[in-house]
């Protein structure tokens, strides 16, 4: 049984691109031409044999392998998400502390208390001497 050679950039067996990836099983769809690195799905029905033994793969200036792209609905990372979520959170926590601050200090001005005193009656009249 012949050896698969290893994973790496090699010569794009479509002939579209400079270089395709060889996963070590089979073709990738991730590509490299000029320095710029793509993305070009084989056909489903296209069949290519892999990399000839002996060859080597080619140095290209990207990670190996791949990177996988995820997209999110609207082209947005999952990232800015998570920071307009925790800046929501910060700031319904700021809101609640303000208004339980202003609910526990409220005086209710709109009833005032009434305190009423009662002084005992001071007489003014002269002291009587006998007479």
């Amino acid at each position: 049984m012949a050896t698969q050679p290893s994973a790496g950039w090699y010569n794009d067996p479509t002939g579209r691109h400079s270089n395709r990836y060889w996963d070590g099983q089979a073709w990738t769809e991730s590509v490299s031409s000029g320095g710029s690195n793509s993305v070009d799905p084989l056909d489903p029905g296209d069949q290519f044999a892999p990399p000839a033994p002996g060859t080597a793969a080619v140095d290209v200036q990207t990670p190996t392998p791949p990177a996988i792209q995820v997209r999110t609905e609207g082209g947005r990372s999952n990232g800015g998400s998570v920071a307009a979520i925790v800046l929501s959170v910060v700031a319904v926590l700021f809101v609640a502390v303000v208004v339980i601050g202003a609910i526990a200090n409220d005086d209710d001005d709109s009833s005032p208390t009434t305190t009423t005193t009662t002084e005992a009656p001071t007489t003014t009249e002269a002291p009587d001497d006998g007479e």
